[in-house]
C-alpha cells in the first residue's frame, strides 16, 4: 500500500485523515475510561472559568464534582448573583460559552454543567418538587399539566422522575427555549 492509499483510507473512514472522536456514551468505553475523559472535560472549563474570572476581576473558587455521566463545575464564594443573573440567564450563557470551550480541545460533546453557588441544584430540586406536585394532580384529576420551560438536562430530570412513577407518562412539547414537559395519565 502507497503513503497515498494509506491517506486516502484514512480520509474515507474519517472524513479528515483522523480517527472520529470518541464519545463518552461509546459502550466499548471501560469505566475508568469515561472518568478520564470526564476529568479532561473538568478541567479544561475549571481553565476556562478560571481565566474568564481573572479578566472580569471577580473571586471565586471552583470546586469540581466528577459523577457517572458527567462533571459539575461550582463557582463558590463569588458573593454577588453577578453570574447567575436574573432568572439564570447570564449562567446559561456561561454554560454556552464553556460548552462551546471545551467541545473545540475535545472534538466531542461535553458533559460538563456550570454551576454558581449551587443555583443549579436548588432550581433543579424545585423543579422536582414542581412535577411531584404534577404527578398528583394528574393522578388526581386526569388531566395534563404542562410544567415550565426547560433546558434538555432539567427536562431528562423531570422525565426520569414521572418514569419511575406509576401512573402517568411524560412528553415534551415547543421548540427551544420554551420547550416544556408535559405529565399526562398513562394510557
Amino acid at each position: 500500500m502507497t503513503n497515498t492509499d494509506a491517506a486516502t483510507d484514512a480520509t474515507q473512514a474519517g472524513g479528515d485523515g483522523l480517527a472520529p472522536p470518541v464519545e463518552l456514551e461509546d459502550p466499548s468505553l471501560t469505566p475508568q475510561q469515561r472518568m478520564d475523559m470526564l476529568d479532561q472535560e473538568a478541567d479544561i472549563a475549571a481553565d476556562f472559568l478560571e481565566g474568564l474570572l481573572d479578566l472580569l476581576d471577580i473571586a471565586g473558587d471552583l470546586a469540581i464534582e466528577v459523577q457517572e455521566d458527567q462533571a459539575v463545575v461550582n463557582i463558590e464564594e463569588v458573593g454577588s448573583g453577578l453570574l447567575i443573573g436574573r432568572r439564570g440567564v447570564t449562567l446559561e450563557a456561561l454554560q454556552e460559552l464553556v460548552r462551546c470551550a471545551v467541545q473545540r480541545q475535545t472534538e466531542r460533546r461535553s458533559h460538563v454543567r456550570i454551576d454558581v453557588e449551587g443555583y443549579r441544584t436548588r432550581h433543579l430540586d424545585k423543579l422536582r418538587d414542581r412535577c411531584r406536585d404534577a404527578i398528583a394532580e394528574v393522578r388526581e384529576s386526569g388531566e395534563p399539566v404542562r410544567l415550565e420551560p426547560m433546558d434538555a438536562f432539567e427536562r431528562k430530570m423531570m422525565h426520569d422522575l414521572v418514569a419511575k412513577t406509576g401512573g402517568v407518562a411524560s412528553s415534551s412539547e415547543g421548540h427551544e427555549p420554551k420547550r416544556r414537559v408535559v405529565v399526562h395519565p398513562d394510557v
